[in-house]
């Protein structure tokens, strides 16, 4: 783990919050069926790189049906955000794992045990509204299971990969519940590497201290990803990075890309790539070229696996590369903070670096074998959960570009009528909770408090009679925006509390603003109140909002530093756009 050492840290931290009474913002508890107090700070230490100030609770070793069956008991009150249980078939299920070397007719008795676990992890997830992660079934480290052993892949392997497969079968079935994936860091890591047999014998740490610092960082990109933003597009350079040579001067038979190395280096890039685009990740090019020629390889080219329609936007003259990703952020109408950018040449890498520090550089590696695995290895893009809007992103890039070159042609008032706007507001439902999610924890600059709350937080507030979570929809004659705004609204007397507002950027300027104010008035409405009271929370992001009461009808409560509008006086919907409200029965 890069930085400081993270023991080292994490005890600095501890002592630092001990001293300040520090408040945490965020509480997670780890429990498992072996010891793992040495996953804290390594857990902790990677929390603090993400900027968090977290609080760690440790279970007590080998309770995991008990904080099951009453995680309160256990692990104690604590208000959790995330638990996460990490065990091995062979610390539960000892017996059964042995006899199953002996009697295949053993695996069937073990895939009933293990479906009582799976059945203990629901009847958790019932009671605990946070983020569950549960992991995924180690190799056994015990005797007759040794990789080393002439016959392992017809004895052992038969019981292992039937209760592992099972497992994660019966994992899926449940709402919400992640999987950490301890096999697969222990295949990477090496299961003899990540061992250590001394430490299991003595304290119940099966582990090297390496190993619990891989465990410790994929564990914290987990839950990080539950409360930031995947960076939204990687920006590449073309020659000696998507292809091996200089298309001007190597020519279209001349570079390196095809299906023997170093070739196969690039066209495996490329693909990583087109995986990146499948989870909504936009791809931009930015490269000193001349267009012609790099488009050449775009049409021609018979080994490359993208094409024009899967780059969002091309920037490809000999302008300076630091203006290349300024119009880039701008034309997608992103942050240069959502941008990675990806280049051979360390000058280029250099000046971006010193010039925009916004954007996260990433160095070509000089061994292009290691260039497939580049951007797999770091934590851009931890996605907690890919939406069907995240999918559908690069479509509605390119419907955007549309609109930008119809808005050119005709005045603004114009372009607004000709859009044939037609907004829905409505009360979320379950099928909306996780795109509701993502936009409360990730939406940055539309959003008046930055309140952040986890899914089953959000669904408790769908539940409750006194509250009402709102999503926003949004179609014109070009397409579908998706949903595109969130706001809670809580019942306090006869006020409304605006808990929530926002919206993506994408649609602003257009009346989706008003519309979806005059919404919600409408709404508190039917909830008995008479007035709607919210509050501007500034942060480094927010201050394009910091006077939208104001521009719609709010005055200023001094004595609350509330905003507050009366229902009667709440905006109407622009008369260019069709808008419906539409809210859950009862």
């Amino acid at each position: 783990m890069a930085g400081p050492d993270p023991k080292s840290a994490w005890r600095q931290y501890q002592a630092e919050q001990k001293e300040k009474s520090a408040k945490p913002d965020m509480r997670i508890a780890i429990a498992g069926s072996i010891t793992v107090e040495p996953l804290e700070p390594y857990l902790g230490a990677y929390l603090l790189g993400r900027k968090f100030n977290p609080q760690i609770t440790v279970g007590p070793f080998n309770q995991l049906r008990q904080i099951c069956d009453d995680h309160q008991a256990v692990l104690g009150s604590g208000d959790f955000n995330t638990i996460a249980l990490i065990w091995r078939v062979e610390d539960m299920f000892p017996d059964l794992m042995a006899r199953c070397l002996e009697s295949p007719a053993a695996i069937t008795e073990l895939l009933r045990e293990v479906r009582g676990f799976a059945e203990a992890v629901m009847k958790l997830r019932e009671n605990f509204r946070g983020t569950l992660i549960v992991s995924t079934l180690p190799w056994p480290a015990m005797p007759g299971y040794e990789l080393s052993e002439v016959g392992q892949a017809t004895q052992g392997a038969l019981a292992f990969k039937a209760a592992s497969q099972f497992w994660i079968q019966e994992v899926a079935k449940m709402d919400r519940v992640r999987l950490l994936d301890l096999h697969g860091l222990m295949l990477h890591a090496g299961v003899r590497q990540s061992h250590d047999a001394r430490k299991w014998q003595l304290y119940r740490q099966p582990y090297a201290e390496s190993f619990w610092g891989d465990i410790g960082r994929m564990l914290g990109r987990m839950i990080a990803a539950e409360k930031i933003s995947p960076k939204k597009c990687v920006v590449l350079d073309l020659d000696n990075t998507l292809w091996g040579g200089i298309i001007g001067e190597d020519g279209l038979g001349g570079i390196d890309l095809g299906d023997e190395f170093p070739g196969k280096g690039y066209r495996d890039f490329q693909r990583y790539l087109m995986h990146l685009k499948s989870k909504g990740v936009l791809l931009a090019v930015a490269s000193k070229n001349n267009p012609e020629d790099a488009y050449e390889v775009f049409d021609k080219h018979d080994a490359m696996v993208l094409s024009r329609k899967d780059i969002s936007v091309f920037e490809i003259h000999w302008e300076s590369k630091v203006e290349s990703i300024k119009r880039i952020a701008k034309k997608l109408n992103i942050g240069l903070d959502a941008l990675v950018f990806v280049d051979d040449n360390p000058k280029e890498i250099g000046e971006v670096t010193e010039r925009l520090p916004e954007v996260s550089c990433t160095m070509v590696p000089e061994e292009i074998a290691y260039l497939p695995g580049l951007l797999a290895e770091t934590d851009f893009f931890d996605f907690a959960e890919v939406t069907d809007e995240d999918r559908r992103r690069t479509e509605m890039i390119a419907t955007d570009n549309i609109r930008q070159q119809a808005q050119e042609t005709m005045s603004e008032d114009d372009f607004r009528k000709s859009l044939n706007l037609r907004i829905d507001v409505f009360a979320a439902q379950k099928q909306h909770l996780a795109r509701v999610t993502q936009l409360i924890n990730k939406t940055n600059q539309f959003n008046l408090t930055t309140v952040r709350r986890t899914q089953d937080e959000v669904e408790a507030l769908v539940e409750d009679n006194n509250a009402l979570v709102l999503g926003m929809d949004i179609k014109d004659k070009y397409g579908d925006y998706g949903l595109v705004g969130v706001t809670i609204l809580k019942k306090q007397n006869k006020a409304c509390v605006i808990d929530t507002l926002l919206m993506s950027c994408r649609v602003l300027g257009r009346g989706a603003e008003a519309t979806f104010i005059a919404k919600m008035a409408e709404a508190a409405k039917t909830l008995g109140c008479d007035e709607m009271r919210g509050k501007y929370i500034p942060t480094q992001k927010n201050a394009m909002v910091k006077d939208l009461y104001q521009r719609f009808n709010f005055t200023h409560d001094a004595k609350t530093d509330d905003w507050v509008v009366k229902i009667a006086e709440a905006p109407s919907t622009p008369a260019h756009i069709a808008a419906a409200l539409r809210l859950k029965a009862g």
